[in-house]
């Protein structure tokens, strides 16, 4: 069997529902709040039970100071260096704000440095984004999906004046992904919530079935008469049986992009929605060498990954075909090698193991701490996984 967290965002999300949510469902207030608390922001942290809907839910409440600035993306990188928390938390955190700064950047036309940030670079936006990392790990990270987005209508005022609803960045933090408006006029999806779902969700299929373990409710801060302002995460369990779907296969040759250029392309189609990069290198016309780059990616996002790659890359073409492909389940879990967590990516096949790899990011980790090499390090994990996985062990 495989986990997922499902986000039920009937009525939008914002970082402190997200929050809410997890608190909820992993039932660890007073924890989240103590944490959160003693990470070096001027801060304090309110969990509280509420009601809406007359539905019972949690409530998060982050007090902070206004922001002396916008914050720029150094400076949030040297906080994320300090704060006293897990080397894979502060990572996550970090590619969650690396996503709000390159949306930021595009819809202003700057580059990634020169961007400052408001609202999202204030404390209480940092406690909701690191919250939600913290809080991830709990759950082994398992994956994440989230049903269609609603974004609300009308417009917002924020620093840059008055922006309309969805504002900029979220619109093109949201691309190719199912989104409608809804019927309340308000912001109902924020930066923060759409910066944390589209880094490391993705949108839930038509036809998707799952079996619920747990499930957390929070609510926001805002009341509307018409609908509860409720987020719900689940917990799910899915049929570890091999799932066939269909996939876009988008393929240029490029022989005039330089291999620095090319590597942040991959990165803005990764960024886009693509399931998977990766690029050739090969002999093209008149003897250039050159590359092939191949793009994988759902049906539902090969809009936004084919307009990145003509943004991105040089090529005024792409081939493109609907590729067959079976997927085997897979889940994320933890072993514990010589006081160091290890991440162990495990896929199953007709009920049975059949790969297991560790996270290379907690290998070298684990050389650090031990002060070894790392094929050392990977010799321990791989050592570990023969223990559970080895002949007649499954």
């Amino acid at each position: 069997m495989a986990r997922e967290l499902l986000f039920q965002t009937e009525c939008g999300a914002s970082g402190d529902m997200i929050l809410a949510s997890l608190i909820d469902l992993l039932d660890c207030g007073a924890e989240f709040t103590r944490t959160f608390e003693a990470i070096g922001l001027d801060v304090r942290v309110t969990v509280a039970d509420a009601e809406r809907g007359h539905l019972r839910c949690r409530q998060v409440t982050v007090e902070a100071p206004p922001a002396a600035h916008a914050a720029t993306w150094p400076e949030i990188e040297a906080f994320l260096a300090a704060v006293p928390l897990s080397a894979r938390v502060r990572a996550d955190a970090a590619l969650v704000f690396q996503t709000i700064f390159s949306a930021e950047a595009a819809v202003h036309g700057e580059e990634l440095r020169h961007v400052h940030l408001h609202e999202v670079g204030a404390a209480d936006s940092l406690v909701d984004i690191l919250g939600f990392c913290w809080l991830w790990e709990k759950l082994e990270r398992c994956p994440i999906v989230f049903t269609t987005l609603v974004t609300g209508f009308g417009s917002v005022r924020t620093r840059h004046g008055v922006l309309p609803v969805p504002p900029p960045a979220v619109l093109r933090m949201v691309q190719g992904l199912a989104c409608r408006a809804g019927e309340i006029e308000d912001e109902l999806l924020t930066p923060t919530a759409a910066a944390i779902l589209t880094t490391f969700g993705r949108q839930a299929g038509p036809g998707r079935t799952a079996r619920p373990l747990r499930t957390g409710c929070g609510c926001g801060h805002k009341t509307f008469p018409a609908i509860a302002n409720l987020l719900r995460a689940v917990l799910e369990e899915r049929d570890a049986s091999p799932a066939a779907d269909g996939v876009w296969v988008l393929e240029c040759l490029l022989d005039d992009l330089s291999p620095e250029l090319l590597a942040h392309a991959a990165d803005r189609i990764a960024q886009a929605g693509a399931l998977d990069v990766f690029i050739a290198t090969g002999l093209m016309k008149k003897g250039r060498p050159g590359f092939q780059l191949t793009a994988l990616c759902a049906p539902e996002a090969r809009e936004a990954v084919a307009a990145a790659i003509f943004a991105e890359t040089s090529a005024i073409g792409l081939r493109q075909r609907l590729s067959d492909r079976i997927v085997l389940p897979r889940e994320t879990r933890s072993v514990r090698v010589a006081g160091v967590d290890v991440r162990l990516k495990t896929a199953v096949f007709q009920g049975r193991t059949a790969n297991v790899k560790p996270e290379f990011e907690d290998v070298r980790r684990l050389a650090d701490a031990l002060g070894l090499p790392a094929k050392e390090a990977l010799r321990m994990v791989l050592g570990v996984i023969h223990e559970e996985h080895g002949p007649g062990k499954d």
